[in-house]
């Protein structure tokens, strides 16, 4: 390396990621000990099993010798005490049970925190999960963004992050991640996240209980706009005036017919009551088959089953753990989850718990042995138009704060994800933020790929900005440039949620990103690579102007390879064109570029802090060249090229030609 040439590489143990082996060896002997604890269980399980088998078989085997043989004494009463035994045996059964599925859903949970450790991607995205983020809906740019830097995708830094398993959860921190890095907004989230990270047992309860509500139950999007719709029965109020007249004409019939079958009243009487009883049933069945349709379809909605309500009302409830505002002052973002959750006035907790009685109510209909008492009550008292009007004065009750419940529910379990990133690499720093005063700069030390595996990655230091400025980051291919361009963008959006950022230290302004780093021609729409690429761009130099508009935060833009689609000289004329536009804008920024002409463009070098990747070549034993890259970026331009190289070495050169031709 030459004075001329110096190295910019700092690599440390915060940077390298080695020092999360902490918290990979007591994730692993959490699995052991639940797996010890789960083999204990099962055993018990098991003998339960047999037990079980062993006093069915003997009830019945009793049973019949009571049937067949008079000489058998006692064997009825035997069997009935093998029953009654059998059944205490299944009671106390149900509990082992119950603690294996919870056992099953912890493990679970602490799988996925060794598989965030080990980037293992296949095992971290999920088909549910993968098919809830393909759901988030983004702003054209974000999803550009979301795509671009790998934040959303399998491999990406959602996955890395996130222990979310809620839809609102998975939907918040999904927005939180493709969304701007705000500085004010990201030291609130970092102050909670630093009270949470040392909560290790709450966080893991929580993260078990989060498992089970999202396997238990459905979007909240659609109970959230039943809750703030317009009730129902508002302009079907005759309903509920018929269902209080059913019930007083059912019970004066049923009276009379009783009475007609004492013999106290005529038989007249009798057969009035008979028809009364026999008009309801007609007109109550066809009010329920051709009108309470959209009855049942709320009671899907708000009370999908008994089950979901519960598991809802107790995970609001669990909010119990988190700081009370006498401990901490601190932590005003846990404050007004905890109001929204369990404290305030018309809390989630205590509108759940209402909810849950309504729910046995409406519950009778769902069970097989509850539906004949659902039937009668139904038939001689519309029992679903009583159910919903129940349903609706809860509406009435709460209708403005439910979105707040599930908004602070999403909050919540993203803080709680980014807590285990800040408890797992402790050596990772929080990010400090410019004054808005100050002029734009993204600057940091020993920064490094947050989605490579630990030990893996290859810190350098970098530095963005300010205004009127780029960095032109030029070198081979392969070398490293659009892991550079992705570490600058991953850990901005780190440091936007309010998480550790993967480096020594980094420096940045309150900011948004635009990226062009992966653009495809779209055949069905007719739109050449050379347009997408045009379109993207024209998104990028939008958002920077709409940014300096605002003047409340930067834009920082990362460009990768950009406008390949056309000849090299109107190349390097547009992109000096487009990146023209962007310091304009007040924009910061990165270019990368193995074209060697480009970074010799005279306005670009006027602006351009120019640094490159570089690879070497040796050869191995066989007497075969082999590239070797160290990924340390270095200051100027890349003084080597490596595309002829790769191409022989996969065969394609032209040596390869004439040996072939020979």
């Amino acid at each position: 390396m030459t004075k001329e040439e110096p190295e910019i590489a700092n690599r440390t143990t915060g940077a390298d990621g080695s020092d999360a082996s902490a918290a990979m060896q007591r994730y692993q002997d959490q699995l052991k000990s639940l797996d010890d604890r789960q083999t204990q269980l099962q055993a018990t399980d098991r003998k339960f099993g047999k037990a079980r088998v062993l006093l069915f078989f003997a009830a019945l085997v009793f049973w019949l010798a009571g049937l067949g043989f008079d000489g058998v004494p006692y064997a009825t009463w035997l069997g009935w005490a093998a029953m009654a035994t059998f059944l205490i045996v299944v009671t106390a059964n149900e509990p082992v049970r119950d603690r294996l599925d919870e056992l099953l859903r912890h493990r679970s949970v602490t799988q996925r925190l060794i598989s965030r450790l080990e980037r293992d991607w296949e095992r971290l995205a999920t088909k549910k999960l993968s098919k809830q983020l393909a759901e988030v809906e983004l702003p054209g740019h974000r999803r550009d963004v979301a795509s671009d830097l790998d934040l959303l995708g399998r491999a990406s830094l959602f996955h890395l992050v996130s222990m979310a398993a809620t839809r609102p959860g998975i939907r918040t921190l999904a927005h939180w991640l493709a969304g701007p890095a705000d500085a004010a907004v990201a030291k609130e989230r970092s102050s909670a996240v630093e009270t949470l990270a040392p909560m290790r047992e709450q966080r893991l309860r929580f993260y078990t209980l989060a498992r089970q509500v999202g396997d238990s139950t459905g979007d909240p999007e659609h109970f959230v706009e039943w809750a703030t719709g317009e009730p129902w029965l508002n302009r079907r109020r005759w309903l509920i005036t018929w269902s209080h007249l059913s019930s007083i004409l059912s019970v004066v019939a049923f009276l009379g017919l009783a009475l007609g079958l004492m013999g106290v009243l005529p038989t007249a009487g009798t057969r009035v009551s008979l028809i009364v009883l026999g008009v309801l049933i007609a007109t109550n069945l066809g009010i329920t088959a051709a009108m309470l349709g959209p009855a049942h379809a709320i009671f899907a909605i708000a009370m999908s089953n008994r089950q979901a309500v519960n598991h809802y009302q107790e995970i609001f409830a669990s909010a119990n753990w988190l700081p009370h505002p006498e401990a901490d002052s601190k932590s005003g973002f846990l404050f007004r989850i905890r109001d929204a959750m369990i404290d305030g006035e018309r809390s989630a907790s205590e509108g759940m718990l209402e909810l849950q009685r309504v729910a046995r109510a409406g519950g009778l209909r769902q069970s097989a042995g509850t539906f004949l008492i659902y039937l009668p009550l139904q038939i001689f008292s519309l029992w679903d138009v009583r159910v919903l009007r129940r349903l609706e004065a809860w509406q009435a009750t709460y209708t403005d704060r439910v979105p707040e419940w599930f908004q602070a529910l999403g909050e919540l379990e993203s803080l709680v994800s980014i807590a285990a990133l800040r408890d797992e690499y402790p050596s990772w720093v929080k990010p400090q933020w410019q004054s808005a005063s100050d002029p734009a700069v993204f600057e940091a030390t020993a920064i490094g790929h947050p989605l490579l595996p630990d030990g893996a990655r290859v810190p350098n230091s970098v530095q963005v900005g300010p205004p009127g400025t780029l960095l032109l980051v030029t070198g081979s291919n392969m070398s490293g440039k659009s892991t550079m361009l992705r570490s600058i963008g991953l850990n901005v959006a780190l440091a936007g949620i309010g998480a550790p950022v993967c480096a020594d230290r980094l420096v940045l302004p309150s900011a948004e990103l635009a990226t062009s780093i992966r653009v495809s021609d779209d055949v069905s729409e007719g739109v050449s690579f050379y347009m997408a690429e045009l379109k993207r761009l024209k998104s990028v130099v939008d958002h920077a102007r709409e940014m300096a508009a605002r003047n409340d935060r930067v834009c920082i833009f990362l460009l990768d390879e950009i406008l390949q689609g056309t000849n090299s000289r109107e190349r390097q004329i547009a992109v000096v064109q487009v990146l023209r536009h962007l310091v304009n804008s007040q924009a910061i920024g990165a270019i990368s570029t193995h074209d060697l002409e480009l970074a010799d463009e005279p306005e670009l070098l006027s602006i351009a802090s120019t640094v490159h990747f570089r690879e070497t070549i040796q050869r191995d034993e066989a007497g075969d060249d082999q590239m070797i890259f160290d990924y340390k970026m270095r200051l100027g331009v890349s003084p080597t090229t490596n595309a002829l190289r790769l191409l022989e070495m996969v065969g394609l050169g032209e040596q390869q030609d004439e040996q072939s031709k020979q």
